[in-house]
């Protein structure tokens, strides 16, 4: 009897270390240097009662990254220009001013046409690398040029950076809206018309 208690004790000190253990690599607090570091990377300045707002926000949205990160998920999270915005302010940024486009045809696409179950593109390189939007509601470009390079690279086995900036500036007449969102339908349609600039000779503006 006196045996088992003491295996019991055992046990459960055992199980207490390891919670212990992952929730201090979990809950592990960000460095404070990364807000001064993040600032400068991303050139912000704050009045002092500002500053520590946002640098409160900052940590809290660290920690996520930390404690997503820590889990092994099958994806991993990295911080960007957007890291000093509470959610609130993120969603308006998405707030995109388009509505979305309705198809009404229901017509399989792939008729008589093999697909293979699953394809990981990345593994192929032909998927170019991701970018950062930045304040502008361009996803619809950087989505639909992203494809078109995949595609070039897919029958030529050469990727190349084409202009997302391009799209931004120039198929408002095609139903796209700048920074205020749009279609990567309306994005093949300009394209397809147009043709398409390199993003050297056309970089996004930062």
């Amino acid at each position: 009897m006196l045996q088992n208690i003491e295996m019991l004790i055992i046990a459960s000190l055992l199980i207490f270390t390891f919670i212990a253990s992952v929730n201090l690599r979990v809950q592990q607090p960000c460095p404070t240097k990364e807000w001064e570091d993040y600032k400068s990377r991303y050139n912000l300045e704050f009045s002092v009662s500002e500053d520590l707002d946002r640098r409160e926000i900052f940590l809290k949205n660290c920690q996520f990254i930390m404690n997503s990160n820590s889990r092994n998920l099958n994806f991993t999270l990295k911080m960007n220009g957007f890291g000093h915005l509470n959610k609130t302010e993120r969603l308006r940024l998405l707030d995109i001013k388009k509505p979305l486009l309705i198809h009404n045809n229901n017509d399989p696409i792939f008729v008589g046409k093999k697909i293979d179950l699953e394809c990981d593109w990345r593994l192929k390189g032909v998927v170019s690398p991701v970018q950062d939007q930045l304040f502008c509601a361009s996803g619809y470009a950087f989505s639909a040029v992203g494809a078109i390079e995949s595609q070039f690279a897919i029958h030529t086995g050469d990727v190349k950076d084409l202009s997302e900036q391009e799209i931004v500036d120039c198929s408002y007449n095609y139903g796209n809206g700048a920074c205020e969102g749009g279609y990567p339908e309306k994005v093949y349609e300009y394209c397809i018309e147009n043709g398409l600039s390199f993003d050297t000779a056309y970089p996004y503006n930062k």
